[in-house]
This record gives structure tokens, C-alpha cells and sequence, in this order.
């Protein structure tokens, strides 16, 4: 059966837009299935969907998996728990390469935001390919990288915005105490596709298990230089109402912070596994 939509690429390692997606008599199983597989091809996608109601958004993340009740953000709340608010008035930032939430046991596998308030310029959205990034290793790299594990940490980024008084003590310290840590293979099989991914960032990921501090390091530091080339990236200029969806197994994210003191609010919700998250 062809696709009910129309998909363009918009960057040959990562990013693709549906241009033709019409909300007006509902999703589709059809529709579903056309942006499930082209997020699976393309890894992030953009859909202009300015007249999206927050319902067509939870059951698209309902589509992919469990929707999750955030535990720090704000939400709609009245039955839309899942979708999360992210208002820069209220401090909420992400301008730093990261995998969502990946110092829980299983990430979420999807996440999805919507432009609901932007700045008159600035506050673009960066997307890089951890699978791009791993192809384009060497084949010695990939053999030693082959079953080391590195731990994911919330404390290294909030230590960091209580240096930077982003964050008050007494919140940092709420956070510290839930113990937010876990590791993960450096290198993850997508379950969907077999292609394998780079699965660290600079922000959560603190050390390799098993080697010598000065050795993870070393290896960390190289692979977060390697994944940042510009070749393995997409680059978004929201227009509002715009959905972007990513692939949080195989995609890093940056919110770029330059349009203070202007507002920016998203609707975010984010999606687990129904099993495991990783092949």
C-alpha cells in the first residue's frame, strides 16, 4: 500500500519532513504507520502540524510505545499528563548534547516536541546521528569500543547548573538524592533497523567501565569531538506549530540558548519501550 504522505529528505546522514500531513480528518492507521517508518529511515522529522490538537499529539506518542509523566516538568495535566511543558520563562533549558533522559535503566526510545511559543529569531534545534557517527569510525575503534559499557549520570549536568546558579542548593540536592545513574553499551544495535549507534553524550556520560580513568577520558573525549562534525548533523528553524521527532536510541539533541531574553515554550512528550529499548 503507498504511503498516505509525502517525505523529503532534508540532509543526507539524518532528517527528512512530511509535507503533506493533513490533521483535519484525524490519524490514520495508515498515517501512523508513514511517520513510524520514515522516523525509523530518516531519524528525525519534522511535521508542520500548527493545528495539532494535544490529544493527536499523546496518540501519536501512544503510536511509538508508553507515553511518560515526566518527573521534573510541568505538564497539561486534565487527562494529558504526558505532554510536557518546557517554557524557558521557567528556566527549563536543554542546551547541551544529550540523549533524553539516558541515565534511567531503559531512555525513552522516541521523543516529540511542538513549537507552541518562539523568539523572534534564534532558538534552533540540532540533531546529530549517533549511527553516521559510528559508520564513519574506524574499524580498530569499533572493535575496541565492541562491549564496554559507560555510565550515565544526572548529577554531572546539575552539578554543573548549581555552579552556573541555574539551580537553587536545595534543588540540587533534592536531585542528587534520587540517584539518578545507570550504564549502557557505548555502542547500541537499533531494534528496528540492526544499525548500530554510538550511545554517550557529553553531558550525562561520565566514564567508561573497566579502563583507567585517564584512558575513558581520553576515548570519551575523542568520540564527542568525532560525533559533532557537521556532516553528521540536521538543523531546524522552528516555524510555530512545527513537530519534530527524533529517535532518542540513535539521535543526540541541543537546544540552542541565544534568544534571551525572549520566551520560548514547547510541548514535549516522550515515549518508552513496550519492550526492551535496545537490541
Amino acid at each position: 500500500m503507498p504511503s498516505p504522505l509525502t517525505i523529503r529528505p532534508l540532509g543526507p546522514a539524518i532528517g527528512a519532513e512530511a509535507i503533506d500531513l493533513d490533521l483535519s480528518q484525524g490519524l490514520s492507521p495508515e498515517t501512523l504507520a508513514s511517520i513510524e517508518a520514515a522516523l525509523v529511515k530518516h531519524e528525525a522529522l519534522v511535521l508542520h502540524v500548527p493545528d495539532m490538537t494535544p490529544a493527536q499529539h499523546l496518540a501519536i506518542a501512544e503510536h511509538f510505545g508508553e507515553p511518560e509523566v515526566h518527573t521534573f516538568f510541568p505538564n497539561l495535566g486534565a487527562g494529558l499528563e504526558q505532554i510536557t511543558i518546557i517554557d524557558s520563562k521557567l528556566g527549563d533549558r536543554a542546551d547541551m548534547w544529550h540523549h533524553d533522559e539516558s541515565f534511567l535503566a531503559s531512555p525513552p526510545i522516541v521523543t516529540m516536541t511542538q513549537a507552541k511559543i518562539l523568539p523572534p529569531c534564534g532558538g534552533d534545534t540540532c540533531w546529530i546521528s549517533m549511527t553516521s557517527a559510528y559508520d564513519a569510525l574506524s574499524e580498530r575503534m569499533k572493535a575496541y569500543l565492541d562491549g564496554l559499557q559507560a555510565w550515565h549520570d544526572l548529577n554531572r549536568p546539575i552539578t554543573a547548573s548549581l555552579r552556573q546558579n541555574v539551580v537553587t542548593h536545595e534543588r540540587y540536592l533534592e536531585i542528587v538524592q534520587m540517584n539518578r545513574r545507570h550504564s549502557h553499551p557505548v555502542v547500541i544495535t537499533h531494534p528496528v533497523t540492526g544499525r548500530k549507534a554510538l550511545f554517550i553524550s557529553p553531558t550525562y556520560t561520565t566514564h567508561i567501565d573497566g579502563v583507567a580513568n585517564a584512558e575513558s577520558d581520553a576515548i570519551l573525549a575523542y568520540l564527542h569531538t568525532h560525533c559533532q562534525q557537521i556532516q553528521f548533523g540536521f538543523r531546524h528553524r522552528w516555524t510555530l506549530g512545527d513537530m519534530v521527532l527524533w529517535d532518542n536510541r540513535s539521535v543526540l539533541h541541543n537546544a540552542i540558548l541565544d534568544y534571551q531574553p525572549h520566551q520560548r515554550r514547547m510541548q514535549r512528550a516522550s515515549v518508552f519501550a513496550r519492550g526492551p529499548w535496545h537490541a
